[in-house]
């Protein structure tokens, strides 16, 4: 009677293990299994197409959209999969390379590498960076500068169809969420000033001649409600920093926001910033213009994948990009023939915003650039260079991996080139920001 009893209980709890095991299953969105493959030292991406080749996807337009297919994410031993993933390309420039980058979206937030929920992510090729390197040493950078919303990131191998792409970087998408910008009024607004490509799309110019665009909204149907307001507040900056009023400067902008940004910026020489992929925030009607947050490193850091199309001054460790604000001028991209003498240069909107140039202007704002440099940067080169190689040793053998398919080159060569010329961008900042707030900043 009582095995009988016995049988009967374990029995039921055997049942009960196994439901529960099944409702558990089912309410982790993800399916896991174990697996054995060869260890690069990075996670695995493998996306499955339904129905589109990748070589469709690479020839059509990046803003198509591809639904329905299958990402596994293998990483430390053990493999998460997800369907109905939807995939599309991305960028501007990084679109027209050889090796492209993309865009994939879940059909409900998931969190991978424990960066956060969200939908959207980028896989961004760093086609045109040989260490691949730049744009995680800029997002540390942007942890060092302590800023509001900054960016981290994985390097993964992908696979389509089981076919290796390639080293690439996954990182969020630049938009409105939690874990990225965090915005809650219904005026919220993050906005793009792309004065390359701003053209082509819907976009507010300013009193200035910069070309505004919408990146997302906290609530879609509220664009121009939300857009008319940042393009006053921008305008009353614009008209403050002429006037070097620093009293209404800080009435309309968030001046640390902004040091934090030219900080980034310039450190990095990035050849986007103040020209496109420039993004500022505004919470509603009653918050200031924010900078940031900071996007596209592939083309810093002395990065000469432009050839000598800059100038070897450009490239220079000891250089201040935006000193007299003329680097990518209209004057230069006539020399290099990239367009026409009969070009309207002011229609075609491709001019380099002056906003933070003329900032600098400002004695109290180069007071505050110099107390945040002192304060969150300085003494701290071997820190970042530190990063530089740990990152760089665990990614050896994907990169080199990856030059195998795509370019070619010395990995360890292209390295040493980057830490060096990091450290000679510190020693200069150190010398230019960093003997404190009443260190004198000399332009022209």
């Amino acid at each position: 009677m009582n095995i009988k009893k016995w049988a009967v209980v374990f029995g039921v709890c055997f049942l009960m293990f196994l439901i529960v095991g099944g409702v558990l299953l089912k309410i982790g969105l993800d399916r896991k299994a174990y697996y054995e493959l060869p260890d690069r030292g990075v996670p695995r991406i493998d996306i499955k197409l339904n129905g589109v080749s990748l070589e469709e996807i690479n020839g059509g337009s990046k803003d198509i959209k591809y639904g329905g297919n299958e990402l596994n994410i293998y990483g430390e031993g053990r493999i998460v999969g997800y369907e109905d993933v939807e995939v599309k390309g991305r960028g501007n420039g990084t679109w027209v390379q050889e090796k492209k980058p993309y865009q994939i979206k879940f059909k409900d937030r998931v969190d991978l590498f424990g960066m956060g929920g969200a939908r959207k992510w980028y896989l961004l090729a760093n086609a045109v960076d040989a260490t691949n390197l730049r744009t995680a040493a800029a997002f540390y950078l942007e942890d060092m500068l302590n800023m509001k919303y900054r960016f981290e990131g994985e390097f993964v191998e992908l696979y389509i169809n089981s076919e290796y792409e390639g080293l690439y970087y996954l990182t969020h998408a630049v938009e409105i969420d939690k874990n990225v910008v965090d915005l809650k009024d219904s005026m919220g607004i993050l906005v793009e000033l792309d004065n390359v490509y701003g053209g082509w799309e819907k976009n507010y110019r300013t009193g200035e001649g910069d070309l505004l665009t919408i990146k997302d909204l906290v609530i879609d149907n509220n664009s121009e409600l939300a857009m008319a307001d940042f393009l006053r507040a921008y305008n009353e900056l614009e008209d403050a920093v002429n006037r070097k009023d620093y009293e209404d400067l800080q009435t309309v902008a968030d001046i640390k926001s902004f040091a934090e940004y030219y900080l980034l910026s310039e450190f990095t020489v990035n050849p986007d910033a103040y020209w496109t992929s420039f993004y500022m925030y505004k919470d509603g009607v009653e918050d200031k213009i924010h900078a940031g947050p900071g996007w596209d490193f592939d083309l810093t850091f002395g990065n000469k994948a432009w050839g000598n199309w800059m100038g070897e001054k450009f490239y220079s460790p000891t250089e201040t990009m935006v000193r007299k604000g003329e680097f990518l001028s209209k004057e230069m991209y006539e020399e290099m023939g990239l367009i026409s003498n009969d070009m309207n240069w002011y229609e075609w909107g491709q001019q380099l915003s002056k906003i933070i140039f003329n900032m600098m202007e400002v004695p109290e704002f180069r007071e505050e650039v110099s107390k945040i440099f002192v304060e969150r940067m300085s003494g701290r080169e071997e820190e970042l260079v530190g990063e530089i190689y740990r990152v760089a040793e665990r990614i050896y053998e994907a990169a080199k991996t990856n030059e195998e398919k795509w370019r070619g080159g010395n990995f360890g060569a292209e390295l040493e080139s980057l830490v060096d010329w990091v450290k000679k961008r510190y020693e200069y900042f150190e010398e230019e920001y960093g003997d404190g707030v009443n260190k004198r900043v000399m332009f022209l």
